[in-house]
């Protein structure tokens, strides 16, 4: 009888996983969050993120949060990653080509020691900003 409850609860737990995978879709929106200052994650998300939205079409956000913040505040000098482009650049790239970055606001002020006049030009600070993203329907949330 234990043998049959455990079979028959596999069962219903993998028809659930399949019609779920079956009925998410295509994503429409990318949001990827960076909660670190390592140059090498940073670089990967922000890359990753940036030919995501130029060859899927999707519409992408970049959140950093925690000591990711520490990237986007311009008083602070922006890590250069092994191709020779610094973070700052590569985010400049990734909103010339239309993506948003966020950053916590909270964050900002409890890591970074930050306020949006810190911040580096395009990047945008508002409650609720990273939660709001990360719950659009038809998002495929990355966090690096």
């Amino acid at each position: 009888m234990k043998s049959f409850r455990f079979t028959l609860i596999l069962a219903l737990v993998s028809f659930c996983l399949l019609c779920s995978a079956a009925l998410a879709g295509t994503p429409k929106h990318i949001v990827t969050m960076v909660a670190t200052d390592d140059v090498n994650r940073a670089a990967m998300a922000i890359e990753f993120t940036h030919a995501a939205m130029i060859n899927k079409g999707l519409d992408a956000t970049i959140f950093f949060n925690v000591y990711g913040v520490n990237l986007v505040n311009k008083e602070m000098p922006s890590p250069l990653y092994p191709n020779g482009k610094s973070i700052r650049a590569m985010l400049e790239s990734f909103m010339k080509d239309g993506g948003s970055v966020l950053a916590c606001p909270m964050c900002m002020k409890n890591v970074g020691g930050m306020e949006n006049a810190d911040l580096m030009q395009g990047v945008v600070a508002q409650k609720g900003g990273g939660m709001t993203a990360v719950t659009q329907p038809d998002t495929l949330v990355l966090n690096y």
